[in-house]
């Protein structure tokens, strides 16, 4: 299933596929209220006939309506059981009953008055669903991110956005996901989405995020991207005037960038293995998708950013190594595979 909404995501579509869907049945109650009130205002049989197939086409599509509902829920919201999609469920199962109610009075002679109720109590129930939809799919806002944490936005989306719009919590509003602890580290994040449990250790209205709904490395995508957007803030990162960088490519910029890494950050990195020493690995570092520890897409205007306002315990270059120093640095390191 989330393949299809990978798929439509590529190609620029970002919306649930249950809203458009929904026009069809709402459509066809609306109408049939309108007919069965021309039917009884003016003893009319053939529009009684009509609000009858208008009320038959909409059962009929109520169906497929709510299966794409199905999908959106599981998508967007993990089957999570919050409060607008219990309303819904239950005035969508209501729905049904009054169409069918609505459609067995009709069924011969001009619309009667108890005709005319019932569809429109179908009508006021299709507005309510459309109300609860209405704060599902409005309040499911991402909340801003630095550039490159665009496939991370698109798993909150899919995700997390249903129950944390704007990085809150409709379910829990003194549980809300903006500097949540659970963010200082990407270990912590991941055991709690795979056992979402309460500070008293009980299991709370927190899906269950298994490796087959969120893979480890989208697990780790994902906190990037929160720990970025809404996450609680370590140290000064990012707060550093990042120049435009073309990578180096001169044999003389590598060299010299090997130098000054020997001297300056050896003790911490090794660049033979991904393995820690102090600090992380540096194997293969700017052919990575993300940075180690801060997260942020591996870039040279990242690696240029740890440098001067590092992440974290990592000490600061700002006043050791110049920009053009820096720069090699980035030449030498991007040449690690």
């Amino acid at each position: 299933m989330d393949t299809i909404y990978r798929l439509l995501y590529t190609i620029g579509y970002h919306h649930p596929l249950h809203p458009a869907m929904t026009h069809i049945p709402v459509g066809l109650i609306i109408g049939a209220f309108i007919l069965a009130i021309l039917s009884l205002a003016f003893h009319r049989d053939n529009m009684a006939r009509a609000a009858k197939s208008c009320a038959v086409i909409a059962l009929v599509s109520i169906f497929p309506t709510a299966f794409l509902g199905i999908m959106d829920w599981q998508h967007y919201f993990a089957g999570g059981w919050i409060y607008p999609v219990e309303i819904k469920i239950v005035l969508a199962s209501l729905l049904v009953i009054i169409l069918c109610m609505a459609a067995i009075i009709l069924r011969n002679g001009p619309a009667s008055t108890k005709a005319v109720v019932m569809c429109g109590l179908s009508s006021l129930i299709a507005l309510g669903l459309g109300y609860f939809g209405g704060q599902l799919v409005y309040t499911g806002r991402v909340p801003a991110a630095s550039p490159g944490f665009e496939k991370g936005a698109y798993l909150f989306r899919a995700n997390c956005s249903g129950c944390h719009p704007y990085g809150g919590n409709i379910v829990d509003r003194d549980a809300i996901l903006t500097g949540s602890p659970e963010l200082r580290d990407l270990k912590a994040f991941v055991r709690f989405i795979r056992d979402p449990r309460l500070d008293n250790g009980k299991r709370g209205p927190m899906p269950v995020f298994t490796r087959s709904r969120i893979p480890d490395a989208e697990a780790q995508v994902l906190w990037a991207y929160l720990s970025d957007a809404v996450g609680p803030k370590k140290g000064v990162p990012g707060e550093v005037q990042v120049p435009d960088i073309t990578v180096r490519t001169a044999s003389g910029s590598v060299k010299n960038g090997a130098k000054l890494f020997k001297a300056n950050c050896s003790g911490c990195h090794t660049v033979e293995s991904t393995e820690t020493i102090i600090g992380p690995g540096l194997k293969g570092i700017l052919k990575r998708q993300l940075l180690p520890v801060s997260g942020r897409p591996a870039s040279p205007a990242n690696i240029y950013r740890q440098l001067k306002a590092p992440y974290k315990e990592m000490p600061s270059f700002s006043t050791k190594l110049t920009d053009d120093q820096v720069l090699d640095i980035i030449a030498y390191l991007n040449t690690l595979s």
